[in-house]
């Protein structure tokens, strides 16, 4: 059976507010470039991001380290519910950015073990100092751009939440988005999430640009949870695999379980 949620409004009240505060700031002559400069100097983080950017390591999609705790009440309530029956779950967070998600889990997997996997190395020095602070031993933070690491099938459940995305997408609304990011791409890293996960364990992806219906690793896994108003929104324009816009797109499904297991 799959079951329906809706985003909270407090997220997207949040997300408007701040789209239109970018909005309002870039209708002033000069001042996004000195912005940009002031915020450079003085935030570790955006410094970060805009170093990331201007590498571009392979595998990168999301560059911006955006979250906040307890985002996705919804997914992590569906996920806790379904893993009751496991003494001791082990969860992974595929681009934990600073932490937040991976932290929020804790409060409600709390006999998981968590493993949080980010490509920027500050997010994962934050990360880092923040579970040292914390004195919780369940959980391991780990730099690295794919999942390629992690043993087979370890993990009872995956998240991967806006990470396979890149926002200039979302501003500029591309017919292609091979110049940004690219299917194969993420087919890759899907697969590898997949590959990571037991026989019926969870994956949820939320966010992404890319549909996972459309990867080959989705033939082994069956929607079992998914948000109304996650729907082609504007600042996600969905892509296909020929990475051509799929205007219009509707594509709600969120959470997956793999087939197999009990």
């Amino acid at each position: 059976m799959k079951l329906t949620a809706r985003i909270p409004a407090s997220n997207r009240a949040l997300e408007i507010g701040a789209r239109r505060l970018r909005a309002a700031v870039k209708k002033i002559p000069g001042a996004v470039p000195l912005f940009r400069a002031c915020r450079y100097v003085l935030d570790p983080g955006y410094r970060s991001e805009r170093r990331l950017m201007r590498a571009r390591p392979e595998k990168l999609f999301q560059p911006h380290a955006l979250t906040s705790f307890d985002r996705h009440p919804a997914i992590f309530s569906f996920i806790e519910r379904q893993l009751r029956g496991c003494a001791a779950p082990r969860i992974l967070s595929y681009g934990c950015s600073t932490g937040e998600g991976a932290f929020s889990l804790c409060t409600y997997l709390p006999q998981a073990e968590i493993v949080g996997i980010d490509i920027n190395p500050r997010s994962i020095r934050v990360c880092q100092k923040k579970q040292a602070r914390s004195g919780d031993a369940r959980m391991r933070f780990v730099q690295a751009a794919t999942p390629h690491g992690e043993a087979e099938a370890s993990y009872d459940a995956v998240f991967c939440l806006s990470v396979l995305r890149h926002g200039e997408l979302g501003v500029r609304q591309p017919e292609t988005c091979g110049h940004l990011i690219r299917f194969a791409d993420f087919e890759e890293i899907v697969a590898s999430l997949c590959r990571c996960l037991k026989p019926g364990g969870y994956l949820a992806i939320l966010g992404s640009n890319f549909r996972f219906a459309d990867t080959a690793a989705a033939a082994g896994f069956e929607p079992v949870f998914s948000l109304p108003g996650n729907k082609a929104r504007a600042d996600t324009p969905l892509y296909g695999p020929d990475e051509g816009r799929l205007v219009g797109a509707v594509y709600n499904d969120v959470v997956f379980r793999k087939r197999g297991g009990a």
